[in-house]
């Protein structure tokens, strides 16, 4: 049975001593939704789990039906139902992104705030939020050039005792965030840099595919193997990175989808083995819908491969 926590006003001691965390999670523009945030006094659950919630979890606004169920214990806690989410949907992670729980299904009574600084404040159990037939919102700010704000209700289905419970033909998907996002295609001038006459070449990819994906479309273009680490950094210089390879070149971390970031006329680095460090400089430069809108005559190479060692 769902616990029926009290509201109090905050700690006026954790405010001393620290500071109102909550202006570290918004900007004025988002303001006056802190005009209905009470924190929340939880008292600490550390008892055994009974079972385990089966959540249907809808993305809201949504042209297509897009939900995910998902089956957890009665002792996670919120921060484990965010990351759940998170990767149920595939959402890209990002250190600037916020997420927030809400009491009810009208996103107005805000019940947790995750960021991946501070985690959930404050971090109940499932048990101790949740309620069946009770639905709960959930909202996702991303910090990317799309700027969307995705809200999500979640229902909760059943309790779970036992995995017999569990009807063996359940549906447990339908749909992605970015159905709504129409498909066009970047045009993307890739330059690798230093070397005189010019080596650069010309990629067509879908603004829904990912960084790892344009990593491999230059690979090929290059006539290289790829066989060593790589990145894609935002500023000049090589800085502000965006991902990069970890442990083997094709685990890119985080792996965000293009037109999370990619707009006409943005330029941003690329750099293939960082060792040798072959540094790349690529423009984006035309969104397409399909390929009848590029002139025929495009010049798609200029330069011979080079060897990578």
């Amino acid at each position: 049975m769902a616990l029926n926590p009290t509201l109090a006003p905050a700690s006026t001691t954790e405010a001393e001593v620290e500071h109102d965390r909550r202006n570290d999670f918004v900007d004025e523009d988002d303001a006056e939704d802190w005009d209905d945030f009470e924190e929340i006094d939880f008292e600490e659950d550390n008892a055994p789990s009974k079972g385990r919630y089966l959540f249907k979890v809808e993305l809201q606004n949504s042209p297509s039906p897009v939900w995910r169920r998902l089956v957890l214990f009665d002792n996670f806690t919120l921060a484990v139902l965010n990351d759940d989410i998170l990767d149920a949907f595939a959402i890209d992670r990002d250190d600037e992104m916020s997420m927030r729980f809400y009491q009810g299904d009208k996103f107005q009574k805000t019940l947790s705030i995750v960021t991946f600084n501070y985690g959930a404040d404050p971090n109940p159990t499932l048990r101790q939020v949740v309620q069946l037939g009770m639905p709960f919102g959930y909202s996702v700010d991303t910090s990317d050039y799309a700027e969307r704000r995705l809200r999500f209700l979640i229902k909760v289905e059943n309790f779970i005792h036992n995995d017999s419970e569990l009807p063996a033909d359940l549906v447990m998907e339908q749909g992605n965030i970015d159905d709504d996002i129409p498909e066009c295609f970047f045009l993307l001038k890739v330059e690798l840099l230093d070397f005189e006459p010019q080596i650069w070449r010309r990629v067509l990819i879908s603004n829904k595919k990912r960084f790892s994906d344009l990593h491999y479309e230059i690979q090929r273009e290059f006539g290289w193997h790829d066989d060593s680490l790589a990145g894609f950094f935002a500023g000049k210089g090589y800085r502000g990175e965006i991902c990069r390879s970890e442990d083997c070149s094709d685990s890119f971390i985080p792996d965000p989808k293009l037109y999370s970031y990619l707009r006409e006329g943005l330029s941003f680095g690329y750099i293939f083995n960082f060792n040798d460090n072959w540094q790349h400089w690529l423009t984006v430069e035309k969104v397409v819908s399909d390929k009848s809108e590029l002139p025929a005559t495009l010049i798609w190479a200029k330069g011979d491969n080079v060897l990578p060692y």
